[in-house]
């Protein structure tokens, strides 16, 4: 998968004849990929939109953008010159149009002439030629292979470094390869711990003549951009060097130990903090790359041999803060040392071995004198290497101690390890947040337009750190000024904002942007330290750069301004607070306008952007106040984006003052108020008046549906409680209603604050109870005499019966 810049798109487009609008510009490539230092070199660069170049960003001092030759809207030339003191290594640089600036991409100096790859050279006896000392540049197609041939005599050291991965193109995987006369690999190199997926290998001549270098992907696979920078030469590659750290400021004795042996140097350390700093070993036979070397304020602790069990633990006389340094030299060693701590430290322990190049998995235990186990950790550390990090918290004053390991008992001459306790350094630092998902070079500059202004939300990390801090910002172009002032020790960040006035030439400069302390006994300044993904595949992170400047930029003027109209009341606690934002349009421009709300202090809340619709000039943000929102002016500032043709074009609005203040009213929640579908009932609101008010503040119930009509009420500053009629019909839902509050309109200077109370509340409609049909009355009979009983009727008699009756009447 090819690595995802999502470079910011913008383009020209033509408004109303007048003047043409920013266009952000796309850097693609750079051909050659990088140079020799002390050198001119012509330079092509691609993208898009670069029809309107001014000139690239370098982050680093020594390079020159002596001419430009030729512009087109995809490729540009120039020439480049790069002074002899530039630091070797990878360098980021960004293009700088008349409209915008781009990401940024990667451009490597190194020690060698830069040879350009030519084909066909795919088969081992159509290899192209080549000599020691050089860098070629080249590229591996779909099954490609790239054969080069050196003469050389006996016993001459071949070395050979690959920068591919590194490039930033692609996830790229070279495969390099010395090979004699015989096609026989004498030595390859496919990964590396200290460049990951690319390679470097050495090996010595054992006749004088040809031998033969190959360059492929280590699948055969390739493509159009999978380029490389192979260095040839004869120069030793330390894998890492001892110790890989030191203190600011000091002079240090470095081990650089590779396949061969080891040299040692005495080296001075800079006195200023560079997280990205490399050490090089001195001499010709230097290799083309540094290796990374850890620049803290504390001491060093070397390990003293023999170490390998508790009771022989090299003592660290210095304390916390301190990095034990020391060597894993064989399989199944253990370093041990002791180090004397405080009670209830949060100590962190950070082990460095295989992001500086070492091969070892460090485990690291802290136990106290009686050999309790304190923590132990394997794999903490973190960008997909084994190196452990922990935090403990130390139970007692006393000695303790730390033992570092390989995972599965390895070792050798060249698992150096580095591991830095530190529980109470001050620290303050400040960055941007990424603001998209896996893209984190995305408006990570100031591209300020004329007459207007750009705006970054930074964040603070401090570390036993506090007070209030003013920004500063040295070296701006030429009628640009920062706005932001503060950096308050209350607000975890605060919105860094430039502007432009409208007659500012075109420029830019790279900006270090510092933090000073107000108070002047707090000696600690603040440093910006942004972290840009280099090489990364979805959420994978290979490379990243760490840059303490901003890129400032003046551009074109944008074709729309914005502004927050400034409230004429303040927000108050559990209150809410509509922010208005209008936008002024040039002639013919009519795009959606996104807007963006930069920043917002403790304590208040609302959506992250709005857009102003096409043709229209205004939307709404509305702030939310919690009880706890501190009192005091706040400036906000929110950034537009638009489409200007087929790209974003950006402007914030200035400053706007919003003030917090107490609220004038709080209630608690009414109690639950039931009532029958059909029905009317009452719901009671008992009052508090925090502060005294003018006149006659609205009381409404919000949360309900429209067909639950709950009537308004009038309060003042003596309202102790306020009762809401609320009428139901057929309509009104039946159920609970719940999360309703209570909305106070408190009337102030210049308009009403609103308020919201009684959070919480609960109105529940009863379905109507149903009507049981009554059982019928039984029927009582009236009070009358009683009448005399009629006889029976005679029962009717038989024949024979009849005849019976006769015959004994005439006895």
């Amino acid at each position: 998968m090819n690595l995802r810049f999502f470079l910011t798109r913008l383009s020209m487009v033509f408004l109303g004849g007048a003047s043409l609008h920013a266009a952000y510009p796309e850097f693609n490539t750079t051909k050659p990929n990088g140079a020799q230092r002390g050198t001119e070199m012509k330079l092509t660069v691609t993208g898009n939109r670069l029809d309107d170049f001014e000139s690239l960003i370098f982050f680093s001092p020594g390079f020159t953008q002596k001419s430009v030759e030729k512009v087109e809207k995809n490729k540009v030339e120039l020439t480049l010159t790069i002074a002899p003191n530039v630091e070797l290594g990878n360098h980021l640089m960004r293009i700088r149009t008349r409209s915008g600036v781009s990401h940024a991409r990667q451009f490597f100096v190194g020690p060698f002439p830069n040879v350009e790859e030519k084909e066909p050279n795919s088969e081992f006896d159509t290899a192209q030629t080549i000599g020691f000392d050089q860098t070629v540049e080249g590229l591996i197609t779909n099954e490609d292979v790239d054969y080069f041939k050196l003469t050389v005599k006996k016993g001459q050291r071949i070395s050979l470094e690959a920068d591919g991965l590194r490039l930033g193109y692609t996830v790229f995987d070279p495969y390099i390869a010395i090979l004699d006369k015989d096609r026989f690999e004498k030595a390859f190199s496919d990964d590396t711990i200290l460049h990951r997926q690319d390679g470097y290998c050495s090996f010595v001549a054992e006749y004088d003549g040809d031998y033969y270098v190959m360059v492929r992907e280590s699948s055969y696979r390739g493509g159009g951009n999978n380029f490389y920078r192979l260095h040839v030469g004869n120069f030793r590659r330390p894998d890492v060097v001892y110790p890989a750290g030191g203190k600011l400021g000091s002079t240090t004795k470095v081990r650089f130990i590779d396949k061969e042996g080891v040299s040692e140097e005495e080296v001075k350390l800079p006195e200023v903090q560079d997280p990205g700093f490399m050490i090089f070993a001195k001499g010709a036979e230097a290799a083309p790359s540094g290796n990374p070397f850890r620049l803290v304020p504390f001491d060093n602790s070397l390990e003293v041999e023999p170490n390998n069990e508790q009771a022989k633990a090299t003592v660290v006389t210095v304390g916390e803060p301190v990095a034990l340094n020391g060597v894993i030299e064989a399989p199944g060693d253990i370093d041990y040392f002791k180090i004397a701590l405080k009670k209830d430290q949060q100590v962190v322990v950070q082990a460095f071995a295989q992001s500086l190049g070492s091969p070892l998995d460090t485990v690291i235990g802290i136990y106290n004198a009686k050999g309790g186990r304190l923590g132990s950790n394997d794999d903490g550390g973190g960008r997909r290497r084994l190196d452990s990090k922990q935090t403990v918290k130390i139970p007692a004053d006393g000695e303790y101690f730390v033992s570092i390991a390989d995972h599965l008992e390895r070792g050798g001459p060249n698992f150096v390890y580095r591991v830095e306790m530190v529980a109470s350094q001050p620290e303050l630092t400040f960055a941007s947040p990424h603001y998209s998902v896996n893209d984190s070079h995305y408006r990570q500059f100031m591209a300020v337009p004329k007459g207007g202004r750009m705006a970054l939300l930074v964040n603070f990390s401090r570390n036993n750190v506090g007070g209030d801090f003013t920004f500063d910002a040295a070296n701006l172009p030429a009628g640009v000024k920062l706005l932001t002032e503060m950096a308050p020790k209350d607000q975890p960040g605060m919105p860094l904002m430039f502007e432009a006035a409208p007659d500012a030439p075109l420029g830019h400069a790279t900006v270090p942007v510092t933090l000073k302390a107000v108070d002047p006994n707090v000696k600690i300044t603040g440093t910006m330290r942004q972290e840009f993904d280099i090489v990364r595949q979805g959420n994978v992170v290979f490379y990243t750069e760490i840059q303490d400047k901003v890129p400032v930029a003046v551009v074109e003027e944008a074709p729309y301004s914005l502004e927050i109209v400034k409230p004429s009341v303040p927000l108050v606690n559990n209150g809410i607070l509509n922010l208005k934002v209008i936008s002024k349009r040039k002639e013919g421009f009519k795009a959606p306008i996104r807007v963006l709300m930069v920043w917002k202090p403790n304590g208040i809340s609302t959506l992250g952007e709005q857009t102003i619709p096409e043709g229209q000039n205004e939307c709404t943000f509305v702030l939310d106040a919690n009880a706890n929102t501190p009192a005091g002016t706040w400036k906000f500032t929110v950034m537009g984006e638009a489409d200007a043709g087929n790209g974003r074009v950006y402007n914030a609005s200035p400053f706007c003052e919003v003030t917090t203040a107490p609220a004038y009213v709080n209630a608690p929640a009414i109690p639950l108020t039931a009532v029958e579908q059909g029905q009317e009932t009452v719901m009671v609101a008992k009052l508090e008046t925090l502060q005294p008010f003018e006149g006659e503040a609205e009381a409404s119930i919000v949360g309900v549906p429209e067909t639950i009509p709950i009537e308004s009420a009038k309060i003042n500053k003596d309202t102790k409680e306020v009762s809401f009629k609320v009428k139901t019909h057929d309509k009104s839902p039946v159920g609970k209603q719940g999360n309703l509050f209570v909305r106070v309109d408190v009337p102030v200077a210049g308009g009403t604050t609103t308020h919201r109370i009684a959070l919480g509340s609960i109105l529940r409609i009863d379905a109507p109870r149903k009507v049981v049909a009554k059982p019928a009355a039984a029927v009582v009979a009236e009070n009358k005499p009683k009448e005399a009983a009629k006889p029976a009727a005679p029962k009717p008699l038989s024949r024979l019966e009849q005849l019976r009756q006769e015959a004994a009447g005439g006895k």
